[in-house]
């Protein structure tokens, strides 16, 4: 443990060395582990990330201690994946969390998160969802691989909380999506809702098989999606199409014989990068918090209110692109959530004032 913090103190002097906004992550998992381990430093034109996995909430207060006040940014995990462990180090805020409750013994109720929006008071925090990143990593990792979705046909090997996500993301697409689980009774109900949520007029479909071979079989692409369980085998590989991909999304999916088998027969095996996708949501979520800051709501100028970021407006609002310092004016809020088509004198009126006041 000792060996972890240290090695994260060292990843944090690293990125206050860098002249950009600095992120640290904070996840977990459902596949546990003994050991907490750090994820690379990651560098874009904006920012430096680096992060932790850990598997309990006995660390997570000496982390907090490293890092709050260090890095500009905290992303953490709010996926309820582990238990809630009240451990020594979280003795001092248990009755925050739980004297809320009014519940006789403990409840779950939002692991790290819950508890780090509690207590980092100086870096900026946020919440952020591994998982939906790595869906989404995945999907434009195929689209722009394969050029376009329709009509292939892709299995998926685990149709758990990531597995059903991406298969309803690739069959609205137009993907026929072949799912297997070692549930049967889940499988077949995972299918089933899936099918009622995708859009009614898109034709292809998901289908639930048991047997593995059927769902496997000349597939375009063969995706790895199960809790660390190594399921695909030379068997699975060769019923798949020639050319076809295999993405190794669960990590450890495949049998050591099958990555073997595919690397001699030049099968393109890929595990998932979800480095763009994780650096677009970091960028998503700074941009929405100075949205809310800066953009977002109404502002009452005296002479007229001003409205921006989203926020629904008044009839006679004024629409702009920053009620903090605005720069443009969108148009009148109708009051109905669209814009008024034709203006009025008055309206014509306090928008020349607005705009002259803008230009000072």
């Amino acid at each position: 443990m000792n060996n972890f913090l240290n090695q994260l103190k060292q990843n944090i002097e690293a990125m206050k060395n860098e002249n950009i906004k600095s992120v640290f992550t904070i996840a977990t998992t459902s596949k546990q582990e003994t050991e907490p381990y750090l994820t690379p430093i990651r560098k874009s034109d904006f920012f430096i990330v680096c992060g932790c996995v850990i598997f309990n909430q006995s660390i997570l207060m000496k982390i907090i201690e490293i890092i709050d006040g260090v890095v500009d940014c905290v992303f953490v995990d709010s996926e309820k994946k582990i238990p809630l462990r009240i451990h020594e180090e979280l003795n001092n805020i248990k009755d925050e969390i739980y004297n809320q409750a009014n519940t006789c013994g403990l409840i779950e109720t939002g692991n790290l998160s819950k508890i780090c929006f509690q207590k980092i008071k100086k870096s900026k925090i946020f919440e952020y969802k591994p998982n939906d990143i790595t869906v989404n990593a995945t999907w434009s990792f195929l689209s722009q691989r394969l050029h376009f979705l329709s009509g292939k046909k892709i299995s998926i090997l685990g149709a758990g909380n990531i597995g059903s996500k991406l298969a309803l993301k690739l069959v609205e697409c137009g993907c026929n999506i072949n799912i297997h689980r070692q549930n049967s009774y889940k499988g077949y109900s995972i299918a089933q809702g899936l099918n009622f949520i995708k859009p009614e007029n898109t034709v292809s479909g998901i289908s639930f098989h048991e047997n593995i071979l059927q769902t496997t079989f000349m597939s375009d692409v063969l995706i790895g999606a199960t809790n660390g369980v190594s399921l695909i085998d030379i068997d699975l590989i060769k019923s798949i199409k020639k050319g076809a991909l295999i993405v190794d999304l669960g990590k450890n999916t495949l049998t050591k014989e099958a990555i073997e088998y595919a690397l001699n027969h030049n099968i393109e095996i890929y595990r998932t990068d979800v480095t763009s996708a994780f650096e677009g949501f970091i960028y998503e979520a700074i941009k929405m918090d100075e949205i809310l800051n800066n953009f977002y709501g109404k502002r009452d100028l005296g002479y007229c209110t001003i409205v921006g970021g989203g926020y629904f407006g008044a009839n006679g609002d004024i629409v702009v692109d920053n009620i903090s310092n605005p720069k443009r004016v969108f148009g009148i809020a109708a009051g109905d959530g669209t814009m008024k088509k034709n203006i009025t004198n008055e309206d014509e009126k306090r928008i020349n004032k607005l705009k002259k006041e803008m230009t000072q």
